[in-house]
């Protein structure tokens, strides 16, 4: 997996919610979008994890770009955002889950849910 925030802490605890699981492997971290697309063609993960709001290129671009680039790859866009337009736009632009900040205790279930599919 791919874990991308702008936040260091938010990257940290992503990071530690699915590492306390035995059957996920982070194999990159990237703070902004443009650095997402470069280390995920380089490092090739099954799963990135996108922050929506993000510097240099937000979570929806850069995940479309990913999803052009790396085949297979599943994304999960997590946002602050509870809106149903994000959601709609993010399905939209092939991204495979939507989790709000607030329930991010769902996303190791999510992710087991993407890699299993």
């Amino acid at each position: 997996m791919l874990v991308v925030d702008d936040s260091p802490l938010m990257r940290r605890m992503v990071c530690d919610i699915l590492e306390s699981e035995s059957d996920f492997k982070i194999v990159g971290e990237a703070e902004n979008g443009r650095e997402a697309i470069q280390k995920a063609k380089k490092l090739q993960p099954d799963l990135v994890i996108f922050d929506l709001g993000m510097p240099v290129m937000n979570g929806l671009e850069a995940a479309s770009a990913i999803k052009r680039a790396v085949s297979d790859v599943r994304v999960i866009l997590f946002t602050l955002y509870g809106d149903p337009d994000i959601e709609r736009t993010a399905r939209s632009m092939g991204i495979d889950a939507v989790i709000s900040k607030e329930n991010l205790e769902r996303l190791g279930e999510t992710a087991r849910a993407l890699a299993g599919s």
